[in-house]
């Protein structure tokens, strides 16, 4: 994407969003370092403010407006100095009534603070971007004010320090114990104190890379702004060993009361497994990578005094389904004597995917689309408009690759492309809700890519051009000032006109 195309996208995506005529914002109150509010509110008007949001919100509220409004308590949470207003996890620097609210603004508010700056956030000083396996380090937290002026920023002595999915205690100087860790993988890090606003509240959860990195160790459950992160959830893992297994994950990305696409992984049998899994469940997709060698053997084992035999033969499943195109794509073995195989996935405007596989067993290889309206009338369920199923039984080695809907294949058009870009932009990096991105995109979409039959192709000005077109052509028309055919002495450069813009 050129550096010019891109930065018109994303100033003509912001002008369609700040231009819309409703704001959604969310509201956050923390009193005692507890959530007892958090409610998102939609406001109306020209310029609405931060007043106005908590005007329609019900969390309840006293203010004084003798200078301005002076927020008193909000979701009964005040004291003498009134709760600390923050936006976006930053002390605001003015008042309710003076900030104009953007849309997705994030507004928190943080008591009691009574005679003074009493009320605490927590945040993380110090902790080491990568360790080595069994390297010892240490974690410090820090305690500050809610309200900065007057207020104070000391060490915290007792917090409680998540590392992963293990916790340690600050000491007077706010460091922790030593700490080491024993695996390639990623750990989380937060801080909690009775009394504060725990760390992942205003910042994202950071991680400490061990060795080479792997999997990702968090045990902890509270959400703060990573609610708006990118990835909802991540997972790469690998498992290895003899035995007998029967796994099964479901993914599912949701838009109202429907779901918008899903994914469905399953393997069950006995022998020698071996998989790694890769995926990333985002607002906008669901992307799957995954390598898998399996081997089938009777598998027996002692439980009690009882010896427990399988020798069931694998079988392994892949499922993904985009409702918002109406399309499902889907690989199943069964009867496996062995199976080597690699499939990547991607669910995002469409299925992509590629498949490759070394088998003896059974296969079958689908994918179709359905009329829009298909998978929210399964009574009446359509027909599929397109279809491909293919089913193997024996010893093949197979490779597949594609786009669901097949009609995407040949060319994925001006808006489809828009489209795909606007929502990733809208929902990932702007962190707006799917439903909101997918109704503005649409109209933003449809005026950015002209209809195809007011496209032109290349009409350089010497050998063709406008004095070349016929009068029909030319109606509607009014490219005759771009070519300037006195100076063809010279080679002259073609000329795009009303082309599809490079998004």
């Amino acid at each position: 994407m050129r550096p010019v195309a891109l930065a018109l996208f994303c100033f003509l995506l912001l002008t369609l969003a700040t231009a819309s005529a409703a704001v959604t914002v969310q509201i956050t109150v923390f009193c005692n370092g507890g959530l007892v509010y958090d409610n998102a509110v939609t406001v109306t008007g020209s310029h609405p403010t931060a007043w106005d949001a908590i005007k329609a919100s019900d969390a309840g509220y006293d203010y004084d407006d003798t200078w301005g409004i002076f927020i008193k308590s909000i979701a009964g949470c005040g004291g003498s100095w009134g709760p600390a207003f923050y936006i976006n996890g930053g002390e605001s620097d003015v008042g309710v009534d003076s900030y104009y609210l953007q849309d997705g603004d994030q507004l928190q508010f943080i008591g009691p603070n009574n005679d003074g700056p009493t009320a605490g956030i927590l945040y993380l000083a110090h902790y080491p971007d990568v360790v080595g396996k069994g390297k010892g380090f240490k974690i410090k937290v820090m305690e500050k004010s809610a309200y900065s002026w007057g207020g104070y920023d000391r060490p915290s002595a007792g917090a409680e320090v998540t590392v992963g999915n293990d916790t340690y205690q600050t000491g007077s100087d706010g460091y922790t114990e030593e700490i080491t860790l024993d695996y390639d993988a990623y750990y989380c890090v937060a801080a909690e104190k009775g009394g504060y606003v725990a760390t992942y509240y205003f910042d994202e959860i950071p991680y400490i890379q061990c060795g080479i990195g792997g999997p990702i160790f968090c045990s902890v459950a509270g959400l703060g702004s990573s609610r708006r992160a990118i990835v909802k959830y991540d997972e790469t893992s690998f498992v290895r060993g003899d035995g007998f297994c029967s796994c099964r994950s479901v993914f599912e990305n949701s838009r109202g009361q429907y779901p918008s696409r899903s994914t469905m992984v399953s393997q069950k049998g006995s022998g020698s497994y071996n998989t790694e899994k890769v995926i990333k469940q985002r607002p906008s997709g669901i992307d799957l990578s995954e390598s898998s060698e399996l081997k089938h053997n009777q598998t027996t084992f002692a439980a009690y005094k009882n010896i427990i035999g399988y020798k069931s033969k694998y079988s392994d499943s892949i499922l993904q389904k985009n409702y918002q195109k109406a399309a499902e794509s889907g690989e199943k073995y069964s009867q496996l004597d062995y199976l080597k195989r690699t499939s990547l996935y991607n669910n995002t405007m469409g299925i992509n995917f590629t498949i490759m596989a070394d088998f003896q067993g059974t296969a079958e290889l689908s994918a179709r689309t359905f009329e829009r309206d298909a998978y929210m009338n399964w009574s009446n369920m359509a027909r599929p408009k397109e279809e491909l199923y293919d089913k193997y039984i024996g010893n093949f080695q197979l490779f597949q690759r594609g786009l669901v809907p097949m009609s995407l294949n040949d060319d994925v058009d001006c808006k489809e492309e828009c489209e795909l870009k606007c929502m990733k932009h809208c929902m990932e990096d702007l962190g707006f809700d799917e439903t909101y991105c997918s109704e503005n995109c649409t109209e933003y979409c449809e005026d950015f890519c002209p209809p195809d039959e007011e496209i032109y192709e290349f009409l350089p000005c010497c050998s063709g051009g406008w004095l070349n077109m016929t009068k029909a052509d030319r109606i509607g028309h009014s490219a005759e000032g771009i070519f300037d055919c006195s100076s063809c002495k010279t080679n002259a450069t073609a000329v795009l006109i009303g082309g599809k813009p490079n998004v």
